[in-house]
């Protein structure tokens, strides 16, 4: 007999993995989950879920912690929809990519139970997605940070991080506005890059012979434009003010790369290479 309940709302690729997580662990988690499509029944018959709900209300209805990890977009109404069935001392955290508009929805829809919200991060992912993607280990030794506010209490940050430690993952906190500054940086932008060079070559005459004469140098490059569009089209209107400040830093980069190649200039693309070189060597 499986242990105390955990409902984890959205089974894609980051829900399916915490589940998967999860229920590898053993009896401690009685896993339920909810999706609007197929994902909940596709991760069940995986063995990844206890139980494929069919209702909101179902999975979380004597719950112990609830967890979010349905697009940003779809939250307001799910943090409302949580709130109905959602139990006295029940913890409720997000997988969401964004901070700020998930705390204010969450604000706004879960009323007194705010402050048993504890907003959350895994950083991990792949350019795959859908439950049939979960991968148990997807979080091993990745960091899974939280972003409480001031009124958090501390011991729902450390409750949610309990439930983490099967992932795997490096459990850290952060501030919610410096996560969404420094994300806009580091994915979501780049992101927006790497769909903008693959949909530059896409639109060439050239796109079919690039197929099969490109490298690993683009293959890199180029790996996270395989991304979900829809996803991440979310979460760059989302967070659009961070990331039209990215977008400007990168413009500019850009403006003197094509001024130096323009006027044959070696010396200033060596500068700005060797920049960014220096920075990228540092990277883990």
């Amino acid at each position: 007999m499986r242990g105390r309940k955990v409902a984890i709302l959205g089974v894609g690729l980051i829900g399916g993995s915490l589940a998967a997580a999860l229920s590898r662990a053993g009896g401690e988690w009685q896993v339920a989950g909810y999706s609007p499509g197929d994902d909940a029944q596709i991760a069940r018959a995986l063995g990844h879920l206890d139980s494929a709900c069919a209702t909101v209300g179902e999975a979380v209805q004597g719950a112990a912690f609830v967890v979010i990890a349905a697009p940003v977009p779809t939250m307001p109404a799910l943090f409302a929809q949580v709130r109905e069935s959602l139990e006295p001392q029940a913890i409720v955290t997000d997988c969401g990519s964004t901070k700020r508009s998930v705390i204010e929805g969450a604000r706004a829809g879960l009323g007194d139970a705010f402050l048993r919200f504890v907003p959350g991060h895994p950083i991990a992912g792949s350019e795959r997605s859908g439950a049939q993607a979960a991968d148990p280990d997807l979080f091993r030794g990745r960091r899974w940070l939280l972003c409480p506010v001031d009124a958090t209490p501390a011991q729902h940050c450390a409750a949610v991080a309990r439930l983490l430690a099967p992932t795997g993952a490096k459990v850290e906190t952060l501030d919610p506005l410096l996560h969404d500054r420094i994300f806009a940086e580091v994915s979501h932008w780049p992101h927006a890059v790497a769909f903008a060079l693959s949909a530059a070559i896409a639109g060439h005459d050239l796109s079919e012979p690039a197929l099969g004469y490109s490298g690993a140098g683009l293959r890199d490059t180029s790996r996270i434009g395989a991304s979900s569009p829809t996803l991440w089209a979310d979460i760059l209107l989302d967070n659009r003010d961070l990331c039209l400040e990215s977008a400007q830093r990168f413009s500019d980069r850009i403006d003197e790369i094509r001024a130096a190649l323009r006027d044959g200039d070696r010396d200033a693309l060596v500068r700005i290479f060797s920049t960014a070189s220096r920075w990228r060597n540092r990277l883990a």
